[in-house]
């Protein structure tokens, strides 16, 4: 039978927000979640979820939260998953989404059907079996929940305890150990700084390419409010990759400084071929002798690992930070052909729709560096105003567009940032800031946090508080104080308006700042 309701496939951060943004928007939301609660990756403890007791957001709170909703007065700035969690339910009960959820139901098959519709084939937990017919699906199934595991010569052979950091869950199991973690991207990192908590465990970090490592705080500020603003965004657009990344890393230079300093591995000159991680706590851990840093692993062999410079490492267990592949079985072979869906990436425009997939969306299955609260708010928004008939639907030459733009990614690497994600919805939904009407907010709007709220002040779905709830959260970490515009700002800005001719609210935004910049 036809049905008007939308399926949602997965009950963490983006099933929810997509079930809010449709309630919003007048639709019918019916999250399908395999496990007993909502949160996803946030609900640990589950067999699907990554994270261990007491571990911490690597994005402050304004970033892990949504545009209408704050967090509890007194949250500290990186908040554990448990806080991250709380968020979450509270946010789905205050808004009624945990009144469209199917727990405990796994869903093992979605094809199309007659007449356009999607056949979604379901199992609950008592092994009963369901099939039903719907009219659009979100597929928001998550991007991390598949362990991509190194084919290294000898692994099976190694004789010790082997796992990936998904199955991390904390340092007591590993109490006077030798532990080596393979692997230098955030998880990996956190994982070392985690172990070289307990003195008695002796922790081997592995990189087979060293990276530059930022602090979560620097120069005082989260990281989120220095390389992951609305200028960050804009950097990408107006300069070449190796030039925008080369101030990416002068400014962890500036504030941190190279790994080599603390005792670390020197990474490459060239930051584009180096690449950039991020933890708090790594280099002081490394400095200490806590942890020691070593290069790629070339073999395993029974209770040693076999490095790339030849030394060997007497270890009795290995944790692999290694990543993880995109992973949808339960997508048919046709729709999967359809996205060229492999490992990594699917083609799609925005990230989000596929011309030849009408009333089917995709929300946070790319690669991202920064928070997804606000991209996979801003996708939940931009598909219910268009299945709700608000706004109107990428046209099929938009859409073309926007796959050979997905393609392109994918063969540059695959890595969006949560600021470009943030720019290109934003304006597909019209719901970016309108930058003149604004000169007084140019510091926050740019320079400040990317703050969910600054999403409701105009367009669709706007509020009223949108204003003062931005301000609010753009200052929370200045002490309420607003963000004035430095000279060293407004050369940026002006910077940006030369190379970027074609942004006409840039333009004018910057017309009207230099004569007052001039008068002052």
């Amino acid at each position: 039978m036809k049905t008007d309701k939308v399926a949602i496939i997965g009950g963490g951060p983006a099933g929810i927000a997509a079930a809010k943004s449709l309630l919003e928007d007048g639709l019918t939301p019916v999250i399908i979640e395999q496990s007993g609660a909502l949160g996803g990756q946030w609900n640990f403890g589950t067999a699907h979820s990554g994270q261990w007791p007491g571990m911490h957001a690597n994005s402050c709170h304004i970033k892990m939260s949504f545009s209408d909703y704050d967090y509890p007065t007194g949250t500290q700035m990186f908040p554990t998953n448990a806080e991250v969690l709380a968020y979450l339910h509270d946010y789905a009960h205050h808004f009624g989404v945990d009144r469209h959820v199917r727990l405990h139901t796994r869903v093992e098959l979605i094809s199309r059907g007659a007449e356009g519709q999607y056949v979604v084939w379901t199992v609950n937990q008592a092994g009963e079996r369901q099939t039903e017919t719907f009219a659009r699906v979100i597929v928001a199934s998550g991007r991390y929940n598949k362990p991509r595991l190194p084919r290294t010569p000898g692994l099976d052979h190694f004789h010790g305890r082997v796992l990936h950091s998904m199955e991390y869950r904390g340092r007591e199991q590993f109490r006077g150990q030798r532990v080596l973690v393979v692997g230098n991207s955030i998880s990996g990192l956190e994982i070392a700084s985690d172990l070289a908590r307990n003195a008695d465990t002796t922790v081997i970090s592995s990189a087979r390419k060293p990276r530059y490592i930022a602090r979560k705080i620097m120069h005082g500020l989260p990281t989120d409010q220095l390389a992951f603003s609305r200028f960050g965004a804009y950097v990408s657009q107006a300069l070449p990759p190796a030039e925008a990344m080369e101030g990416l890393k002068q400014l962890v230079l500036s504030a941190v400084g190279n790994p080599a300093d603390f005792g670390g591995l020197r990474p490459a000159d060239n930051v584009l071929e180096a690449g950039l991680s991020q933890c708090q706590d790594y280099l002081d851990y490394v400095q200490a002798g806590r942890i020691r840093a070593v290069p790629g692993v070339r073999a395993y062999a029974p209770g040693r690992a076999i490095l790339t410079d030849g030394e060997e490492l007497p270890i009795d267990a290995v944790i692999l930070a290694t990543g993880y592949d995109l992973h949808l079985p339960f997508l048919h072979e046709e729709l999967r052909r359809t996205v060229d869906a492999d490992e990594n990436h699917l083609d799609l425009h925005h990230f989000t729709f596929h011309p030849a997939l009408p009333g089917f969306a995709f929300m946070g299955l790319y690669q991202q560096i920064g928070s997804y609260f606000v991209t996979a708010e801003l996708q939940a928004r931009w598909i219910a105003a268009c299945w709700s008939g608000a706004r109107t639907l990428p046209t099929a030459a938009d859409m073309e567009a926007g796959l050979a733009q997905s393609r392109q990614l994918r063969q540059q690497g695959g890595m969006a940032t949560c600021q470009g994600v943030s720019e290109t919805i934003a304006a597909a939904l019209g719901v970016a800031p309108t930058l003149p009407r604004y000169p007084e907010l140019a510091a926050e709007l740019f320079f400040g946090l990317l703050a969910p709220a600054q999403y409701r002040m105009e367009g669709h779905g706007r509020q009223a508080g949108a204003r003062a709830r931005f301000e609010r959260n753009v200052r929370h970490f200045t002490g309420g104080a607003p963000l004035l515009l430095s000279p060293e700002q407004l050369g940026q800005l002006q910077m940006l308006a030369a190379r970027l001719p074609q942004h006409e609210q840039l333009q004018q935004l910057v017309q009207q700042l230099v004569p007052a910049e001039v008068l002052a």
